[in-house]
């Protein structure tokens, strides 16, 4: 896959937390830090790959109709 394609899928994730956070802060900090759900890896680390990104959004699905505290 091209840099372009991992900046998109990114993005796209990066939006979608937005809409969940409300917040660039709060954003940007979930997305780099370590979380459980994740095998303690971050959002961000994830969306290097497609399954990845996946994955992310589930969990940010979750988080956003109250599926994961």
């Amino acid at each position: 896959m091209s840099e372009s394609v991992d900046v998109q899928r990114f993005a796209q994730v990066e939006a979608l937390a937005m809409e969940v956070f409300e917040s660039r802060a709060a954003t940007t900090a979930w997305l780099t830090s370590p979380n459980t759900a994740l095998d303690g890896k971050s959002p961000r680390s994830l969306c290097t790959t497609e399954l990845g990104a996946i994955q992310v959004r589930r969990l940010l699905r979750c988080i956003e109709y109250g599926g994961v505290v």
